[in-house]
């Protein structure tokens, strides 16, 4: 039996507390554990000995630097908050310790690509949360949208409720963005249109994308409609499937699920999985990450890949439309 990776976590935080460190426990403690949990690290002191406590880390800290010459492991996560993310990747970059790490990838176009380069330079083996890749609706979305190729037509939509905050197409609609990246492939052009919300910085946003085969696409972003959710469609010739993600991210009285139609006829009905941790894509993207790193090579969701997915959130937050010039990735393409 190999022996279990040892694992340490930068950030204790509320997103880490319901999802990574609940999935990262489950593994520990699986029949042939792939990881150990060594330690884990926060400002607040008292939240990471809390974290330690529930799900079973030997160690808490508050210096990250410390806890890794300390633990010395073979993995870290990276679990900060957006704005502190940049700096806390350039400062472990050269540990050259294969890296986990929250969406998004910085918090400007400039720092995403910075941190895609210093990953190049090290040559560290990363990985990127953006979980819709690895939802297991989505993942069937991707593959019957390749088995029923080609595809003619793409929709999403992301509906929340209160979600009034300035800078939600960066730190949220990212989400969707990145993932008609990974099933449509790079985008070429986007045209933006958004509307405010009166007395705040808030805007309902409906976006354009087409891609470098030709396909166009269609995302409506609507910040507070009253209710939630999230909902994908692939249009093929005679032939649609249509995904909405729950976990959260869909209102209760939505059903949540796949369905697939043919003929004016509902061909295929699944509802989405009961687990959170396996609906909403944790359990997968880190078992994607752990495969990366027995690899020795970057999976699909990786710095020097989802840069660009920052790019399209940016352009959709400044409300930008045309052409996007200079939109080769550094590595790693977008598999189509």
């Amino acid at each position: 039996m190999a022996k279990p990776l040892r694992v340490v976590q930068i950030g204790a935080g509320a997103f880490a507390h319901s999802f990574h460190g609940p999935t990262l426990q489950r593994l520990s403690l699986a029949a042939d554990p792939p990881i150990s949990l060594e330690a884990i690290c926060d400002l607040d002191l008292s939240r990471a000995l809390v974290f330690s406590s529930e799900f079973g880390y030997r160690k808490a800290y508050t210096d990250f630097q410390n806890m890794i010459e300390e633990s010395r492991p073979d993995l870290l996560y990276c679990m900060v908050q957006p704005h502190a993310t940049a700096g806390v990747l350039e400062r472990i970059f050269p540990y050259r310790l294969p890296i986990f790490t929250e969406k998004p990838p910085g918090v400007s176009i400039e720092e995403a690509e910075r941190l895609a380069g210093l990953a190049e330079e090290y040559g560290v083996v990363n990985y990127v949360a953006f979980n819709r890749r690895r939802m297991p609706g989505l993942q069937y979305l991707r593959h019957w949208a390749d088995a029923n190729a080609p595809i003619r037509y793409v929709r999403a939509e992301m509906f929340r409720n209160r979600r009034l905050e300035s800078d939600f197409a960066v730190g949220t609609a990212i989400h969707p963005l990145d993932f008609l990246r990974y099933l449509c492939g790079d985008v070429v052009e986007i045209r933006t249109h958004s509307l405010p919300y009166a007395g705040t910085q808030a805007r309902d946003y409906l976006v354009q994308l087409r891609f470098a085969s030709g396909l166009i696409a269609d995302l409506a972003v609507l910040v507070d409609c009253g209710m939630l959710r999230e909902r994908y469609l692939v249009q093929v010739e005679n032939s649609s499937m249509e995904v909405t993600i729950g976990t959260g991210y869909t209102s209760e009285f939505f059903a949540a699920g796949e369905l697939v139609y043919r003929d004016n006829r509902v061909v295929l009905e699944k509802p989405a999985d009961l687990d959170p941790l396996i609906a909403g894509g944790f359990v997968a993207e880190h078992e994607a990450f752990l495969d990366s790193v027995a690899r020795g090579a970057n999976a699909d969701c990786c710095l020097q890949n989802v840069h660009q997915s920052l790019k399209l959130a940016v352009a959709v937050q400044q409300e930008y439309s045309g052409a996007l010039i200079d939109y080769s990735p550094l590595s790693n393409s977008t598999p189509k």
